[in-house]
């Protein structure tokens, strides 16, 4: 079932809180336009930034120290003015504390580790009562000189009423392609696909709209493939309008395509970076649901998350069911892991994981997870530090033919609790699942959740796909016998000439990984494992060795 989760850490993320609220340079010109930023999670007497009393438009000043972890010594010049402090040293709230006790009318805490994040309060939060936001490393370098030369006019607070004229498109109010990756197989019968198109257009401006239209466009290759403008609304001010377009179809898809949503009034929009809103889906080899990179064709993110409490294993998932997915196999994962400053990936495991979905669900709304078997695994183990941050591929153990109608979950999963997954948040299903009661991010943590650590966000994570008619691929596969099996106490397993290191996970029936540990195979060729500590149960046994070979094998404990 579904429920919050509201106690996570982030490593990093862009998210804007409000579609109406904006952190905006209105001078100098040529560093003129809105930043990406993140507002407080629940301070308390933080300012609500979509009253238009509330807004803020004062020069910037950057406040010495300033990590702002003590009291700031140049008062005389922050007073009144937009502090600009930077992350690190001690808690969010605090520097903003700091920063308003020095008579800022507003403070920007730049992150100088990244993206901007969402910010906890911490022990300060609560007194803080003046607005402030979170922008990101290439935002803070973009204005920095131009702060320390004093120029740098900022506005901070709701659009709602600041320009006569302003419609805008909101990421969350549009509908999507289903996925943004869809592998091209279950893509070869004019029936199999066609995307809603439409979105709501809200009018931010203080006068009335008599004439908005929203147009739709669709770009396949570089070539214009749809192309819709809408009949002619009316919007009043502070209103808004859910558009529908004709769908789009073809009668085959291959490729990348862009889709494009545009609003217009006819006349000059006052804050024009709004009117616009773009993404993209795929058509080839990869099941995604966030926007694939147009160079790498691999997955794009731009933050990454874990529990606050680390669970054993932390699994973010998608789900995938198709009345043609007997037209595929699956070969792998990709997916990307970062760490905190303090810690280092090498050696970390990483782990892809299929699940057969056979609880009775219809969609979001009676979704259960009573019933899940985990039907293959792979992992990825990191080597280098620089692998950070990048995507990487997991193999499965072995390439897996899929059963049409039947419901998965495609997850990679994490048993290091200083490990964080890639999430993407420039893509938001939720006017799709209005409509159809299905959902795009899964999540277990403590326990299965749909809808993940944010309805706004999507795993960043692409499942490599190919062809079931083209055969399948066996990615070095060893069939390793252990015996006895059924065991009660210990278990051989021979290893066919596999030398060395090689790394060794357990999962039990229900996909929770019990053991990770590295192993050195004997003269004899032979691994003897003591298994006196398992419980009675069903176990898959993942090996991983030094060469690239791979084994799977399930093993019986008896007590």
């Amino acid at each position: 079932m579904k429920k919050p989760l509201l106690v996570l850490g982030l490593l990093a993320a862009t998210m804007v809180a409000q579609a109406q609220v904006t952190t905006l340079v209105l001078q100098p010109s040529n560093l003129a336009g809105p930043l990406g930023f993140t507002t407080p999670t629940d301070w308390g007497m933080n300012p609500d930034l979509n009253i238009l009393a509330n807004a803020v438009q004062e020069f910037a000043v950057i406040g010495i120290d300033s990590l702002a972890c003590t009291e700031l010594t140049n008062p005389t010049e922050i007073a009144g003015k937009i502090a600009i402090v930077y992350r690190g040293g001690c808690e969010f709230g605090l520097k903003a504390l700091n920063a308003q006790n020095a008579g800022a009318a507003a403070v920007v805490i730049v992150n100088n580790q990244g993206a901007a994040i969402p910010m906890g309060g911490g022990v300060n939060g609560a007194s803080v009562s003046i607005p402030t936001v979170m922008i990101g490393t290439d935002g803070g370098a973009f204005i920095h000189d131009a702060v320390m030369a004093g120029t740098v006019e900022m506005y901070i607070g709701t659009v709602q009423g600041l320009y006569p004229n302003n419609v805008s498109i909101n990421t969350t109010d549009v509908f999507l392609p289903s996925a943004a990756a869809i592998p091209s197989p279950v893509l070869t019968d004019p029936n199999d696909f066609n995307m809603m198109m439409g979105s709501w257009i809200h009018n931010f401006g203080s006068a009335d709209q008599a004439s908005v239209t929203l147009t739709g466009s669709v770009m396949n290759n570089g070539a214009s493939v749809y192309n819709e403008t809408s009949t002619s609304v009316a919007i009043p001010s502070a209103d808004s309008v859910f558009i529908t377009l004709p769908a789009f179809d073809q009668s085959a898809y291959s490729g990348r395509y862009d889709i494009s949503y545009t609003a217009d009034f006819g006349g000059t929009d006052e804050f024009p970076s709004d009117n616009t809103y773009t993404t993209s889906f795929t058509a080839d080899s990869l099941l995604a649901l966030g926007p694939l990179d147009p160079v790498t064709n691999l997955p794009t993110y731009d933050q990454f998350i874990r529990s606050a409490t680390p669970p054993p294993v932390f699994f973010s998932c998608m789900q995938f069911i198709d009345p043609n997915a007997s037209r595929l196999v699956v070969d792998g994962i990709y997916g990307a892991a970062s760490v905190a400053s303090t810690g280092n990936i090498t050696g970390v495991q990483f782990n892809a994981n299929i699940f057969e979905w056979n609880d009775a669900v219809t969609g979001e709304s009676d979704a259960t997870f009573d019933n899940l078997s985990e039907i293959i695994n792979g992992a990825f183990v990191y080597t280098d530090s620089l692998q950070t941050s990048q995507p990487v591929y997991i193999p499965f153990l072995e390439a897996t033919p899929l059963v049409d109608n039947q419901r998965y979950l495609f997850c990679v999963s994490m048993a290091n609790p200083d490990v964080f997954l890639a999430y993407n948040t420039h893509v938001d299903y939720d006017e799709n699942s209005l409509v159809t009661d299905q959902f795009s991010n899964i999540m277990q943590l403590d326990t299965w959740t749909v809808g993940g650590w944010d309805d706004r966000s999507v795993p960043a994570l692409a499942v490599k796909m190919h062809d079931a008619s083209i055969g399948i691929h066996e990615n070095n596969v060893e069939n390793l016998t252990p015996f006895p099996n059924p065991t009660a106490k210990f278990l051989t397993i021979p290893m066919k000439g596999n030398n060395g290191k090689a790394t060794l996970t357990v999962f039990d029936a229900k996909g929770a990984q019990v053991m990770e540990k590295q192993v050195t195979v004997g003269n004899d060729n032979k691994l003897t494992m003591d298994l006196q500590d398992f419980n009675a149960g069903s176990y898959l046994f993942h090996m991983t060795f030094e060469n690239g070979n791979r084994s799977k094998f399930r093993v019986v404990v008896n007590k």
